[in-house]
């Protein structure tokens, strides 16, 4: 059993992709901080075309819509039919226009509209099972001259949030967990920053420039405890390995020491996490 599953993206079309919807909230919060940064670093402007990779529940597709607004128009894609209808509900209660979003598989599909101005994806890119076609097809989706900004998770090293949640895990882990392989699809697939140049250069994009963003994240969501991030960590993040169910009421405890230290309260359980903001050109 290793630390991070291999999460190949087609997962995200089944139990993950319901997982994720089943706790939206928690997750979009605790990765607020380093979306936002990265929709500041991106600054799209009126009358851009955008497609929104891995849009999960929309959060960020609503956002560049109202960037784009005037003129503009952003597709939101992803893998999970569930994540999809959800947007789409969502962009309708917002009172979002000039928006659409679209199931299918990011690493292969032709999408209507392309090629766009701009691609966005906030963490949404690391779940290729053959990254290097799957970038080329993403190549096609971006005119010459265009834009592509990615956001993907710096290496484990720099991300204390899910250092300690590893440790707790692989304390209650039976058989023990492995090292995994760095570059299986999963969070941390794309953390290797030489690798990651190398993958968009091979794919036709130009320009790359990749910047370190550390921010505190409200690891369980705004507001939650150390009790309410510790069950969120162990049973609702599909990243972690499994802990057998007779063990996770100990997992749990331990992790909510762990969180404790970190507690703010009416903010959360504010942990360092790093992300790397991906910037290049369609050449």
């Amino acid at each position: 059993m290793n630390e991070i599953k291999d999460m190949a993206a087609d997962q995200w079309s089944g139990d993950v992709g319901r997982n994720w919807l089943a706790n939206l909230q928690r997750f979009e919060d605790m990765i607020a901080p380093l979306g936002d940064a990265a929709l500041a670093h991106a600054a799209f402007k009126p009358c851009e075309r955008v497609i929104d990779l891995g849009c999960g529940g929309g959060g960020t597709t609503i956002a560049i819509a109202r960037a784009v607004s005037p003129g503009g128009h952003v597709t939101g894609l992803d893998i999970s039919p569930d994540l999809i209808a959800a947007a789409g509900e969502r962009a309708r209660q917002d009172g979002a226009s000039d928006i659409a979003f679209l199931c299918a598989d990011a690493a292969s599909v032709t999408v209507s509209g392309a090629p766009f101005d701009r691609l966005f994806s906030r963490f949404g890119s690391m779940f290729f099972p053959q990254v290097e076609p799957a970038f080329r097809n993403l190549r096609r989706m971006v005119k010459d001259g265009g834009r592509i900004d990615l956001v993907v998770w710096a290496p484990v090293a720099e991300n204390l949030w899910f250092q300690l949640i590893r440790a707790t895990v692989a304390e209650f882990s039976t058989p023990p967990v492995t090292q995994p392989d760095p570059h299986a699809p999963g969070p941390f697939a794309l953390s290797d920053r030489d690798r990651l140049t190398h993958i968009l250069e091979q794919a036709g994009f130009g320009d790359i420039a990749i910047k370190s963003c550390e921010r505190d994240l409200p690891v369980g969501g705004v507001g939650a405890t150390p009790q309410e991030a510790a069950e969120f960590a162990i049973s609702g993040m599909s990243a972690t390995a499994q802990v057998p169910p007779e063990q996770q009421a100990a997992a749990v405890a331990k992790l909510a020491q762990a969180f404790a230290p970190y507690h703010v309260p009416g903010k959360g359980n504010l942990i360092k996490g790093t992300a790397l903001l991906v910037s290049g050109i369609a050449a």
